[in-house]
């Protein structure tokens, strides 16, 4: 489920705005505003996900109030909805989910909806799977679903990700960053291609001048991974 804003100086563009929203059982709240500085009052008050904002409009303009509604909450979507093609640039240089001029393309608003509600199911399940320490990878066709506990480290392979286990290894089309993000904090980045599981090391030894071997506890010591002195230091804390 999510809640809306639509902010509008133009009350029919809102009442037709309003009409097109709530065909989506998913939207849970509608909420409405006539000019950028109460749509930001909505904004402050309410757990607002998506806002379609009007730009020229009086007392704050909707530029202004998209730039005030995230620095209040960095994940709503802001898509402008204008007669103005020239705020175009403006607005994709904020970052908006979407411009689209006025007349409006109703079927295009449906869609903005429906796509921001799938991310919204997406994002959740995906917390939902970090809160329960299993991290989900796609290996060729299948998802996989690998409890984080059993990871000892994770290298980059070219373009493909290696995700190392006690007894197996999966290979997934992904970077190191994203798949950084949804790990918890005993996973270290130990080398530009390494991510390693701390709880799951059982020692580090000096490999040439710049680097050293991580080996694992329970694990054959030919499937070992990299760290730089650099990381070491940060390891001693």
């Amino acid at each position: 489920m999510i809640n809306v804003l639509i902010c509008d100086d133009d009350q029919y563009t809102v009442k037709v705005l309003k009409k097109v929203i709530e065909e989506n059982p998913q939207v849970k709240e509608i909420h409405m505003a006539k000019d950028g500085e109460e749509a930001l009052s909505i904004v402050k008050k309410n757990d607002i996900d998506v806002a379609f904002l009007d730009i020229d409009m009086p007392i704050m303009d909707g530029l202004e109030a998209a730039k005030l509604m995230m620095s209040f909450n960095s994940d709503i979507k802001i898509i402008f909805v204008t007669a103005f093609q020239d705020y175009a640039f403006n607005s994709y240089e904020m970052r908006a989910y979407d411009y689209i001029l006025k007349p409006i393309d109703f079927s295009r608003v449906s869609e903005n909806v429906e796509r921001i509600i799938q991310e919204s199911h997406s994002d959740k399940f995906e917390a939902s799977l970090k809160d329960n320490d299993i991290l989900m990878i796609k290996e060729k066709q299948d998802y996989i679903f690998v409890n984080m506990a059993e990871i000892n480290y994770i290298e980059k392979d070219n373009k493909d990700l290696l995700v190392h286990t006690y007894d197996k290894s999966y290979t997934t089309r992904s970077n190191l960053g994203e798949i950084e993000s949804k790990l918890p904090k005993n996973f270290f980045r130990t080398h530009k291609s390494y991510i390693v599981n701390l709880k799951n090391v059982s020692k580090i030894e000096p490999y040439g001048d710049s680097s050293y071997i991580i080996y694992f506890k329970e694990t054959d010591e030919s499937k070992n991974a990299l760290i730089t002195k650099d990381k070491i230091h940060l390891l001693k804390g």
